[in-house]
């Protein structure tokens, strides 16, 4: 299609005929986008520190009010969940090893002090220490102990025992109701220390009685062999004839004796286990059995009652039958009168049976779990006897063993002299002294368990650790808020800098543009300080002019479209900023309002909406009629007009909005180019088409990193020069720049 000759708006005079311009993409460092050239990707897949930081300043009053909430809650809720612990009831007695009484140093036939702390540990949890305090009137009327199935088991599960030094054992008892465990543990006390002294007086007394039989054997031992020896030598007999044979058949008889007593006390501590398990079986077995009928039958016959329906039943039978042999009419009414009263008696002894039944049972389970026990008791204190005797028994019989053996040893030799019976006699005189020590102890009533401290009660409220535990929760909740609020925000990718715009988008930065200052600001401040703030404004429109300037020099360009991602970015009032720069600068500037759906520009230079570029691109008028003048010289302005679907068409169709292009080229230096958001609407990508290059604006804190890089893409896909972006709305110090720099210059 051929182009149409173009005249001059002012003179009429036709102009030259239009060359497109020619792009010479420079080489430098600054050098814009070539055709074609897809926007690299945001770099950052990860929020960074600064990052979310930046983010959170977005948002920093509904995080900090968020994060508070949140964390006043989380403590609250922590604070009333969290158990406030058991309390403590706790005594600690000492164990005393076995001392001799003469010197203080300890007694040779005492048992290992180990052995003895462990034994004391089962002591005191056995069941029969135990069921002494459940009987104490003052424990069995607590609801712990009255309500709970078994009671002993309930006392043992409470129980801790821990050995804070070597003879000190420390008794204690964790639970809601400190005032009843301090009772219950001060009769498990008692009753601990009260069995142990007896077990220690029986302990010493058996040792005793061993002690002394010993000590008789031995000194007839003694005597024996030295009548032998004076014998042998009042009678000149040699004294290489066997003189130790009676010694060693003492010793071989005590040997055997002492194994056969061994073997007894062994069966005996076997039958006191077996009567501990057969009262426990029978306990479990009468627990769980249904009472038989004779044994109902024979405890009915003990109620009165019972007995006499029973007594009249046999009477009323045996009258019947003395009835029934004297009348042989079996409808008798006489007999009719038995048989009903025998019914009746057999009914009411069912009954009565049915009835006695469940208080029968009660009384013999009762009765026979009492009488188990019992004799699981003592079964239980005899088999502790028997096994404390069965250790000694079996050290005594090691003695007389080594004695056997030494006394087998002497009796290999051919002679026994007074030397040979030094042994002896020093045996003899340890078992005195032991003998004596025992005699001395048993004097001494004070037991082995020793009270240190009487049962006390160890409140344990827990305050300091929940009050600790609560504002961490609380810090950390409110640092958690903080944290998932600048994450949401950041998640959005919004321009946090200048930076931002040049290495995650990697377009070029043609100026940057700071931000308004809001109206209360501009209130309040000084006159000063607004009036640099307007001069800081205009120097960075300048400085953005003559980098577009110097881009549109080497690249012939003379369109440039201003274009956003999204609306509200700035893009309006760049365009008239830069419009008006460079109508300032001398130039002949002309804006095109191309944002037909939602126009703004004549607004902002108070013209009329129409005509404009609307009416244009339907043929409805002339482009010399649409273009307006402004206030500021060597500036004007095509407003939008009055847009509809006919005008969109018209736009997609390109060649109107073509022939628009061309027109202007001859009559304005530059032509700035207002359009829509890229990514709404096709308007601005239908727009791009024809110019000669497009300028993104980009709003600092709202521009959204995907979005300006989508809406580069596009226009990159489209082959439209992408000059570079402006950045908007950023945040400087005026006092930055120096007051020289920024103060007014005379005209």
């Amino acid at each position: 299609m051929r182009r149409p000759q173009e005249y001059d708006m002012n003179s009429g005079n036709p102009l030259a005929p239009y060359a497109p311009p020619v792009y010479n993409v420079p080489t430098g460092p600054y050098s814009a986008p070539s055709l074609g050239t897809a926007i690299p990707p945001p770099a950052r897949t990860v929020p960074t520190l600064m990052g979310l930081l930046n983010a959170l300043k977005r948002r920093w009053v509904l995080a900090s009010f968020l994060g508070l909430l949140v964390a006043l809650a989380a403590a609250a809720a922590l604070w009333i969940s969290s158990p406030t612990g058991k309390h403590q009831v706790k005594a600690v007695v000492e164990i005393l090893p076995l001392r001799s009484g003469a010197n203080n140093g300890q007694s040779s036939y005492e048992e290992n002090f180990d052995n003895f702390k462990k034994n004391q540990e089962q002591i005191v949890v056995t069941r029969m220490i135990i069921k002494r305090v459940v009987a104490n009137p003052d424990v069995a009327n607590f609801p712990m102990i009255a309500q709970a199935e078994d009671p002993v088991k309930s006392i043992q599960d409470l129980i801790v025992l821990r050995w804070p030094t070597p003879d000190l054992m420390s008794i204690g008892m964790n639970g809601d109701n400190p005032d009843q465990l301090k009772i219950i543990l001060e009769s498990l006390v008692k009753e601990y220390r009260n069995e142990s002294m007896s077990g220690l007086q029986q302990g010493r007394k058996d040792k005793l009685d061993e002690l002394k039989s010993m000590k008789e054997l031995l000194r007839k031992q003694i005597e024996t062999d030295e009548g032998i020896l004076d014998t042998q030598s009042q009678n000149g007999v040699p004294t290489d004839l066997p003189s130790i044979g009676p010694l060693m058949s003492l010793l071989t008889t005590r040997v055997g004796a002492l194994h056969a007593e061994i073997s007894a006390i062994e069966n005996k501590v076997n039958e006191y286990k077996s009567r501990i398990r057969s009262a426990t079986d029978a306990i479990e077995k009468v627990k769980t059995k249904p009472l038989s009928e004779e044994l109902l039958d024979t405890e009915l016959s003990k109620d009165l009652a019972y007995r006499a329906i029973l007594a009249d039943l046999s009477a009323e039978r045996k009258a019947y039958e003395e009835s029934k042999r004297r009348i042989n009419d079996p409808n008798h009414p006489s007999l009719k009168r038995h048989e009903d009263t025998i019914k009746k008696l057999q009914v009411a002894s069912t009954e009565l049976k049915t009835e006695k039944r469940g208080e029968i049972e009660k009384r013999y389970r009762s009765e026979t779990i009492a009488t188990e026990e019992k004799e699981s008791a003592i079964a239980a204190r005899e088999l502790t006897f028997s096994e404390e005797s069965l250790k000694i028994k079996r050290v005594a019989l090691k003695e007389e063993e080594e004695r056997l053996t030494m006394v087998t040893k002497y009796g290999s030799k051919a002679a026994r002299t007074a030397e040979d019976l030094k042994p002896l006699k020093e045996q003899l005189a340890s078992i005195a002294k032991q003998i004596l020590e025992l005699n001395l102890l048993s004097k001494n009533t004070e037991s082995r368990v020793k009270i240190r401290e009487e049962p006390a009660i160890v409140m344990n409220y827990n305050v300091k650790q929940k009050v600790m535990l609560s504002a961490a929760t609380g810090v950390i909740a409110f640092f958690g808020v903080l944290t998932l609020v600048a994450f949401l925000e950041w998640r959005n990718r919004r321009v946090d800098s200048v930076d931002q715009v040049v290495n995650e988008l990697g377009l070029r930065i043609i100026g940057t543009i700071p931000a308004f200052p809001s109206r209360a600001s501009l209130k309040a401040g000084e006159a000063d300080q607004n009036q640099n703030w307007r001069f800081i404004l205009n120097e960075s429109v300048n400085s953005t002019r003559t980098m577009l300037l110097h881009t549109a020099k080497t690249q012939s360009m003379q369109v440039i479209m201003v274009t956003s991602a999204m609306q509200g970015e700035g893009k309006t009032s760049l365009s008239s900023q830069l419009a008006t720069s460079m109508a300032t600068a001398g130039l002949r500037t002309l804006i095109l309002d191309c944002d037909l759906r939602n126009p703004s520009m004549h607004r902002l230079f108070d013209v009329p909406l129409t005509p404009g570029c609307s009416e244009i691109l339907l043929s409805e008028i002339d482009v010399s009629d649409a273009v307006q003048p402004t206030t500021v010289p060597n500036l004007w302005l095509i407003a939008a007009g009055q847009c509809s679907n006919r005008v969109v068409a018209a736009l997609a169709q390109g060649h109107p909005l073509e022939t628009l292009f061309n027109r202007l080229r001859g009559q304005f230096d530059f032509i700035v180019v207002d359009s829509c958001p890229v990514l709404p609407v096709a308007d601005a990508l239908l727009i791009g088409q024809h110019v000669d290059g497009v300028l993104i604006s980009v709003l600092q804190d709202i521009s959204q990193l995907p979005k300006v890089l989508n809406a580069s893409e596009r226009l990159s896909q489209l082959n439209i020069p992408l000059l570079g972006a402006v950045v908007n709305g950023v945040k400087t110090d005026i006092h930055a720049y120096g007051y020289n720099y920024v103060k007014q210059l005379p005209a």
